[in-house]
C-alpha cells in the first residue's frame, strides 16, 4: 500500500476511488456506518454542556482506513440512517454537509499516510473549528429560518465554548483510540501505517494549547468586531423597558435643548456600541396628532414599527452620542431636517 505526504496529488485522489472496488473495504465501510448510527446517541458527560460524543471517533477510525471517496460517501449515508432511526426533529438535508465535511477533513489527514499524534489534533481542530463552528453556524441560522420560522444568531456563545474546551479533550482521546486500533487494522492489511509515531508527548501538548488559543483569540476577535459594528436596536426587541427609556431619554434631551417642537417626540432606530467608548443612536423625529398614543408608542417601540401609524408624520432625523451605555449621559445630539437630508 503507497502511503503519502498529502492528499495534493492525483495519485491520492485515483487510490481513494479505486477504494470503491475493494470489497474488503466497502464491508469495513458498512461496519463503520452502522456503529456510527448506532453510536451516534451514547456520549460521555464530562460536565453541563460538555459531552464526548463516541461517534466521532468511529468517524476517524473509517476515513483513515478508505480515504475521502469512501469517507464522503459513508458519511451521507450514516447522517441518513442516523436521522431516520434516531431523529431530534424535522429533517433538513443541509445538516449532510456537516457530516460530510467532518469525514473529509479527518479522511485528508489521516488516510494513506504516517499517522502522528500532530495529525489527529490539527484534524480535530480543523472539524472543532471551520466545520462545527464556521460551517455549522450558516445551515442553522437556515433551518431556524425556514423550519422553525425564528431568528438564529449567526454564532452563539454556548456552542462555541463547548466546541473550544471539547477540542483538547477530543483530541487526547481520539489519539490514544487510534493508537490502539491502528496495530490491528494494519495486521487486518487495511492500512499501510503500524501507528509506530503515535505517541502523544509535551510537544503535541503545546500544539493543542497554541491552537486553543489561536482559536479562542479568533473567536474573542470576531466577538468584539461584531459588538462594535452591528446594530444592536433589533437585539433590544424583548427588552421594551429599555427602548422605552431610550425613547424618553432622548426625547427630554431634545426638549431641554429645544430642538424639538411641541407634540414632536423621538424613536430610536439604529443603535451601536462600542466595547470600549461611545455609544451611538440614530433616530427619526415624528409629529404626533390628538390621536397618537404616546403611552403605546413611546413604551418600548422602534422606527419601523411606527411606520404604518396614521397619526404619526416623520419629520426629521437625528443621532446622539452617549458616553456611556446610557441614554443619561448624552455628550452630542443633531437633528437633520427631513427636507435637508
Amino acid at each position: 500500500m503507497p502511503l503519502f505526504k498529502t492528499p495534493f496529488s492525483r495519485d491520492y485522489w485515483r487510490t481513494a476511488a479505486q477504494e470503491l472496488k475493494n470489497p474488503r473495504i466497502l464491508v469495513f465501510a458498512a461496519l463503520m456506518i452502522a456503529l456510527r448510527v448506532a453510536l451516534k446517541p451514547v456520549g460521555f458527560n464530562l460536565g453541563p454542556g460538555m459531552q464526548i460524543n463516541t461517534a466521532f471517533v468511529i468517524n476517524a477510525l473509517g476515513a483513515m482506513t478508505f480515504g475521502p471517496v469512501v469517507a464522503m460517501l459513508a458519511a451521507a449515508v450514516s447522517d441518513t440512517l442516523g436521522c431516520l432511526l434516531f431523529p431530534t426533529g424535522p429533517y433538513f438535508f443541509p445538516f449532510i454537509f456537516i457530516e460530510i465535511a467532518g469525514s473529509l477533513i479527518f479522511a485528508l489527514f489521516l488516510y494513506r499516510t504516517k499517522v502522528t499524534p500532530t495529525r489527529v489534533i490539527l484534524s480535530r481542530f480543523c472539524i472543532d473549528f471551520f466545520v462545527n463552528i464556521l460551517l455549522n453556524a450558516p445551515i442553522m441560522a437556515l433551518y431556524y429560518h425556514l423550519v422553525m420560522g425564528k431568528s438564529y444568531a449567526m454564532f452563539q456563545i454556548p456552542h462555541i465554548i463547548k466546541n473550544l474546551c471539547m477540542f483538547p479533550v477530543e483530541s487526547f482521546f481520539l489519539t490514544l483510540f487510534l493508537a490502539l486500533m491502528l496495530p490491528i487494522l494494519y495486521r487486518s492489511n487495511l492500512i499501510a501505517d503500524s501507528g509506530e509515531e503515535l505517541r502523544f508527548n509535551r510537544k503535541h501538548a503545546a500544539i493543542i494549547v497554541s491552537l486553543f488559543l489561536v482559536a479562542a483569540s479568533c473567536v474573542v476577535g470576531y466577538f468584539i468586531y461584531d459588538y462594535n459594528t452591528a446594530n444592536h436596536a433589533p437585539r433590544m426587541d424583548h427588552k421594551p423597558a429599555v427602548m422605552a427609556a431610550y425613547n424618553e431619554g432622548l426625547t427630554a434631551e431634545a426638549d431641554r435643548q429645544n430642538l424639538l417642537q411641541d407634540g414632536q417626540i423621538i424613536i430610536m432606530n439604529k443603535v451601536y456600541k462600542h466595547f470600549r467608548g461611545d455609544t451611538t443612536v440614530l433616530f427619526n423625529v415624528y409629529d404626533t396628532t390628538a390621536e397618537t398614543d404616546l403611552a403605546k408608542i413611546q413604551a418600548g417601540v422602534r422606527a419601523k414599527t411606527v411606520k404604518e401609524d396614521p397619526t404619526l408624520t416623520k419629520i426629521a432625523t437625528g443621532k446622539a452620542i452617549l458616553t456611556k451605555d446610557d441614554v443619561h449621559s448624552v455628550a452630542e445630539l443633531t437633528i437633520t431636517p427631513a427636507a435637508e437630508k
